[in-house]
């Protein structure tokens, strides 16, 4: 059929319809009053159809249905009793035919071809809409206010034209997209919300025998089975005209009985039943997780992804349903009430369940808006099983659906639950009844959803068409929230579970089922921890001995008390190693160090290593007597010790360094290895020179010290104090105070320094730091570094480089200026493993919010366990944090383990 057909209906032809009359003003039901304040809140969808159709008949049958449609037909004002429906008359369809002959619109929002004019004819648009749609918005935000009590405005009762527009895209390159692509552009547009119409539609021909019907309402005025009723009217009427008949009588019912049937259950026993029931269930008032972890206000065009379950997995999930007597909805439901548990970290999950809210044959028959939203609480363990999982599921939305007319907005309400931090419900799984639409004079079509109302969150839209296709799995997903990769990923590892679901024995604990698909694990393994690299068998004294042995005369250590060179050190420490060596020290053995930040403390510990030991760093006088051989410090700190049997070393003792002198300042032998402890903490496992060695290789290859840098201390950390005396740079030790730090920098012409993110933040508020600019990298380590500290860095230093180590620098991130959001802990360095697991110990994939764990083949730890992803004998260990992998490889450090 030629579109012009369209120009030629007369007035005779299209034997129009009287004009529906005007009616009384009428209250919104509590569904169309929270649609109303719900802004922007459209609902929209198409009809394929399949065969021929004629436009011209299609205008009739649509006119003659919004005729009849009175929910449709309506201005919503502000009036001298509230907000109200008046339900107007729709002009006769020659009126608009008059206006045919005027050149269609362009699409405005076709994305390839937008500039280019789409051919045919159209219905216009109201003649009384604004030229902006910005002036609409702007308008309809007046009238959605609290203006001043007032009559109904004058002019409201003038009729509606019928917004209709057909066109043919058959000449564009891709027909579909560009149809697509219109249809989403015009549902970016408001509608006009104060002169109306509240709905659209457009009849795009995409073939010579495919035709996409586009409708488009407020959810105020239309809900997704008042499209529904709409759309088989229009089919019906259609099919009768295409015979040359007359539609038969209006199946509608009229909008006055669904606002009476919404005000006597209002005030009825079974709204106060239905209350009872709402505040009972969540009388505790739990935490509702959702995927994004926050909230945002709703979205008028959400982020969407679709894919298809294979037929094959299909009927396996419908199979695995009827075993455990449920359906294939009750077990998509609890697969998603499963995939926010593991991706949440909680037992207790609340599903938004969309239901029709119409319980009455008068709301059946009005195609108006009575769609309810209610929650669905789920118990959600490692214990539990699918097959219990999908019983609270039958169970629960059984019990909803009893109690379904009270409103979720009454709910919350009635919970206290005031504000958008505390929602109700997180997101939303929409089991869509049939994909098939009706036929237009036996041309079959198929039902497609654009937009089912605001999205708060996340939606997950499940249809099961009857093509033999499989399940249709759609998510709509807040932009606010969610971005096109992370709502891409959620969808896949949804289908994937689901998968892994059809196959699984449904009483079998859901502990065995984690999140991550293989393609997430196999890239957690073999990309983000891809960190074995080949160090030779080093112990931390060794290359300190042999740098001292190839220049002894180069500066080692500046202090305020003047300069050592290494060949100066290395004679101070080897004549006390030797000493220590008379008190039994020996590999294996610990030493005690409580002294301050001065050339002592690097004597003191060059000397423990030097004869073997390990050294216990101590800055509160506590003692392990049955782990320390002996304690070195001086006389103050010895005064501060408690009474104790192990030898105390005071090295600023005279007498001491008297006896001192008569030692020999060569290197002590020893028969120590890399598995002998280099170093412990109170209370912990001793670190063994591999794990040191390893990590300082890593740190020259990542940093690379050169011997005229000048590496700044700080603290008593193995990178300040050993880094540089392997590689030849001079290690400066710092004055007191962010002033004396600032100082020391300036005065030495230091290079790099050693901070941790506290005593960085008082270095950079130091006036004196910005004149530091001769630093080229500053290393933070520890704990995380704030987001403001880094800001506050790269404001005052503009020209060095800030890098973050996380704990014993088991992870690594530079920070990047200008950047925003948290600072990551970074990615896990050389021969270190980071996993972020779910309660279970399973692998959680990137995003997803686990406990993090640190594995490796050179750490020591008193609470390692067995590595289950590492190779035979690897261990890891517990890092006390919540975190998350990015994208990119690095590590989130979410918090700590609560």
């Amino acid at each position: 059929m030629n579109l012009r057909t369209l120009d030629r209906v007369s007035p005779a032809d299209a034997r129009p319809l009287p004009p529906a009359s005007a009616g009384p003003p009428l209250p919104l039901t509590a569904a169309q009053a929270a649609m109303w304040s719900a802004r922007p809140a459209d609902t929209a969808g198409f009809l394929e159809i399949h065969g021929p159709v004629d436009p011209g008949l299609f205008a009739r049958a649509l006119h003659r249905t919004v005729t009849e449609a009175e929910a449709l037909r309506v201005r919503i004002v502000t009036t001298a009793d509230g907000v109200r429906q008046l339900p107007v008359a729709l002009e006769p369809l020659d009126a608009n035919a008059a206006g045919a002959h005027r050149p269609a619109e362009p699409p405005r929002a076709v994305a390839a071809p937008r500039t280019a004019p789409v051919r045919g004819t159209s219905v216009p648009y109201p003649a009384s809409a604004p030229a902006s749609h910005k002036a609409a918005d702007r308008k309809a935000t007046d009238a959605s206010a609290a203006p001043p009590r007032a009559l109904v405005p004058p002019g409201v009762h003038r009729p509606l034209r019928l917004p209709f527009r057909v066109a043919d895209l058959r000449d564009r390159r891709a027909p579909d997209t560009s149809a697509l692509a219109w249809m989403r552009g015009d549902l970016e547009e408001p509608l006009d919300l104060v002169d109306g119409p509240l709905f659209r539609h457009a009849l795009l021909r995409v073939g010579d025998r495919r035709w996409l019907w586009y409708q488009r309402a407020h959810h105020a005025v239309l809900d997704g089975y008042g499209h529904l009723l709409v759309a088989r009217r229009v089919a019906e009427a259609y099919s009768a005209l295409a015979t040359g008949a007359e539609p038969g009588p209006s199946p509608f019912g009229p909008l006055a009985a669904l606002v009476e049937e919404d005000a006597a259950y209002r005030a009825s026993g079974l709204r106060a039943r239905d209350r009872a029931h709402w505040l009972g269930e969540f009388a505790d008032r739990p935490e509702v997780p959702t995927l994004a972890g926050r909230t945002a206000p709703p979205a008028r065009t959400p982020l969407r992804r679709t894919a298809r379950l294979a037929p094959g997995t299909a009927d396996r999930l419908r199979h695995l349903a009827a075993s455990v007597r449920a359906t294939w909805k009750d077990a998509a439901f609890a697969a998603q009430a499963l995939y926010l548990a593991r991706a949440t970290r909680s037992d207790v999950v609340v599903l938004g369940l969309p239901v029709m809210g119409r319980t009455g044959s008068v709301a059946l028959r009005v195609p108006g808006m009575a769609v309810n939203v209610l929650p669905l609480r789920l118990t959600v363990t490692h214990d539990t099983t699918f097959a219990e999982l999908t019983h609270q599921v039958v169970t629960g939305i059984r019990a909803a659906r009893r109690h379904q007319r009270l409103r979720h907005e009454d709910i919350r309400r009635d919970l206290g639950l005031t504000g958008r931090d505390r929602a109700l419900a997180g997101p939303r799984v929409n089991i869509v009844p049939l994909s098939d639409g009706p036929a237009f004079a036996g041309a079959r079509s198929d039902l497609h959803t654009l937009a089912a109302g605001p999205v708060d969150d996340l939606t997950v839209h499940l249809h099961d068409r009857a093509d033999g296709a499989g399940l249709r799995i759609d998510y709509e997903a807040n932009p606010a929230l969610y971005g096109q990769d992370a709502l891409d990923a959620h969808h896949t590892r949804f289908l994937d579970l689901l998968t892994r679901l059809a196959d699984s024995d449904p009483h079998r604990p859901l502990a065995g089922l984690d999140l991550a698909t293989d393609a997430e694990r196999d890239r957690i393994h073999a990309e983000f921890n891809d960190t074995a690299v080949a160090v030779p068998p080093t112990t931390l004294i060794g290359p300190v001995e042999a740098r001292a042995a190839r220049t002894p005369g180069a500066p080692a250590l500046i202090s305020s008390a003047g300069t050592l060179t290494h060949a100066e050190l290395g004679a101070r420490a080897n004549r006390l190693a030797r000493h220590l060596r008379t008190l039994g020290v020996r590999p294996g053995a610990l030493v005690a160090v409580a002294l301050p930040r001065s050339p002592e403390l690097v004597v003191a510990l060059l000397a423990v290593l030097k004869a073997g030991g390990g050294y216990v760093p101590l800055d509160r006088p506590e003692l392990d007597g049955d782990r320390l051989l002996c304690v070195l410090t001086d006389r103050a700190g010895r005064a501060a010790l408690p009474d104790t049997r192990i030898p105390v070393l005071a090295l600023d003792d005279p007498g001491l360094i008297a006896g001192l002198a008569a030692y020999l300042p060569t290197d002590p032998g020893r028969a120590l290895t890399p598995q002998h402890p280099a170093y412990a903490f109170p209370g912990a496992a001793p670190v063994p020179h591999a794990t040191v060695d390893n990590r300082l290789r890593w740190t020259q290859s990542r940093y690379r010290l050169a011997p005229g840098d000048r590496v700044l201390c700080t603290g008593s950390s193995v990178p300040e104090l050993f880094w540089p005396l392997r590689e030849g740079a001079t290690l400066v030790l710092a004055e007191p105070g962010a002033e004396g730090v600032a100082r020391t920098i300036r005065q030495h012409h230091v290079t790099v320094a050693h901070f941790t993110p506290t005593t960085l933040a008082a270095f950079l508020a130091e006036p004196g730091a910005a004149a530091c600019t001769e630093l080229r990298d500053v290393l933070s380590g520890g704990d995380v570094l704030p987001r403001a500290t880094a800001d506050a860095f790269h404001r005052a230093l503009p020209g060095a480089r800030l890098h973050q180590l996380y704990g014993q620098a088991v992870a690594h991130h530079t920070c990047e200026p200008g950047a925003t959001g948290p600072l990551p802990i970074g990615r896990p360095t050389w021969n270190t493993r980071l996993y972020v697991l779910d309660p279970a110990g399973r692998l959680c994939p990137p995003g997803v919010v686990g406990e993090l764990y640190v594995a490796g083949e050179r750490l020591a730890v008193a609470d390692a366990e067995p590595d289950p992803y590492g190779p035979p004998g690897a261990r890891m260990y517990r890092a006390g944090a919540l975190a998350r992998w990015r994208d990119d490889g690095s590590v989130d450090r979410v918090g700590p383990l609560r």
